[in-house]
């Protein structure tokens, strides 16, 4: 069984990224965030490994009742891909989390440097997304935060069916607002949200 632990307070690593203190409101809904007792953070990060830095390219907060519905806008055929590359790479979310648990790790830092299915290390990626739980006030630590790989997310891509990638599309539109200069980035929710 996996542990659980809550931090005392939200890490600045899931702050808003312009303002620098905690989201206040869901970015899909935008009802506020204190409605909820938990709300997710997705955070997207474009590397640039020439010179050893990362940028956000996007953020969002999504409150829960949110998140449960972007759950439903997943096609059948697409639940099934997903649930399968789960299946295949669910091990070693568990051993991430259990091994970081156990050595009582609770720092951003070590629960980012890896993908959490793939174990490939972040600073090889040429993107990569990091989701975390809010809940009363603090990050909670269990099989999240949760971070996917480029590699990851394009075989999540791969797997969704044409009517889940227009659903996302229209998620995206929301979440980005229709910022020059990102249509080449691999969108979707981070399968830990959804």
């Amino acid at each position: 069984m996996i542990k659980k632990f809550l931090s005392a307070e939200i890490p600045t690593f899931f702050f808003k990224y312009d303002t620098e203190v905690p989201f206040t409101h869901c970015s899909f809904c935008e009802n506020s965030l204190d409605l909820y007792d938990r709300y997710a953070v997705e955070k997207v990060f474009r590397q640039h490994r020439a010179v050893g830095t990362s940028e956000i390219v996007y953020e969002y907060a999504v409150c829960w009742g949110c998140a449960n519905e972007m759950g439903k806008e997943i096609s059948e055929d697409s639940k099934a891909s997903i649930a399968k590359l789960f299946t295949e790479y669910g091990q070693q979310v568990r051993n991430k989390a259990e091994y970081l648990h156990e050595l009582e790790l609770y720092n951003i830092d070590s629960w980012t440097e890896r993908c959490s299915l793939t174990g490939k290390e972040t600073r090889l990626c040429k993107e990569y997304a990091v989701s975390g739980i809010i809940e009363n006030g603090g990050l909670v630590y269990e099989l999240s935060p949760m971070v996917v790989s480029d590699d990851f997310m394009e075989m999540v891509q791969n797997s969704l069916s044409k009517e889940t990638k227009d659903r996302f599309d229209g998620l995206r539109d929301k979440v980005l607002d229709d910022a020059p200069g990102i249509d080449d980035l691999i969108f979707s929710p981070t399968p830990g949200l959804i």
